[in-house]
């Protein structure tokens, strides 16, 4: 058996580990701080897509009368907004429509999602909510549909937004509610607690 003694300029047992559980004790703190800094960084790529998307959704309202594009739905499919948006070729990048947080394979970017339509965003200017009962039921029952956003409208109106369902936390860790959620006069919120008292 071979010892680690101090006397021969090496470590001991006893030190050995007491610097494994202090580098453990440091990796245990920086974490958290890491992973916090990687969520300002993704919040703030999810503004910064929210942003290109409205730019390219007012171009196409200019172009057709204030109107903005009208899917059939919240929630996926929006095959209507993008085949609307290239179209006027204004699509931009596919995987500027992904929030980065959002890591569920069914809502992050990839080329068969983006054929289909299935994009990381809800979109507000639709003919209806949807049938399916996750979403929030606010949505379902307490917004008027259809809801056809144009641009002379109240320039809060929310035009589009991280997905949200009601119960459940949202795809941006550390806020409970975090939502990022782009109005109809370009501009980017963000809502830490109930998408829907901040809803226009």
């Amino acid at each position: 058996m071979i010892w680690l003694s101090s006397s021969r300029g090496g470590f001991t047992y006893a030190q050995v580990l007491v610097l494994i559980a202090a580098f453990t004790l440091i990796v245990a703190m920086l974490v958290p701080a890491i992973e916090r800094v990687r969520e300002q960084a993704n919040l703030a790529i999810c503004k910064d897509r929210l942003r290109r998307i409205g730019g390219c959704l007012l171009e196409y309202a200019r172009s057709n009368g204030g109107d903005l594009p009208v899917d059939a739905t919240v929630e996926n499919p929006h095959s209507e907004l993008l085949a609307c948006l290239a179209a006027d070729r204004m699509s931009g990048e596919p995987i500027n429509y992904y929030c980065p947080s959002e890591l569920r394979p069914q809502l992050s970017y990839s080329e068969q999602n983006f054929q289909a339509g299935i994009i990381g965003y809800y979109y507000y200017s639709a003919r209806g909510a949807s049938a399916d009962l996750s979403l929030s039921k606010f949505l379902r029952g307490g917004v008027v549909w259809p809801r056809m956003l144009k641009t002379g409208m109240n320039p809060r109106s929310w035009v589009m937004s991280d997905i949200w369902v009601s119960g459940l936390p949202t795809a941006h860790a550390g806020y409970r509610k975090g939502v990022n959620y782009l109005m109809l006069d370009g501009s980017v919120g963000f809502v830490t607690e109930s998408p829907r008292q901040q809803f226009h």
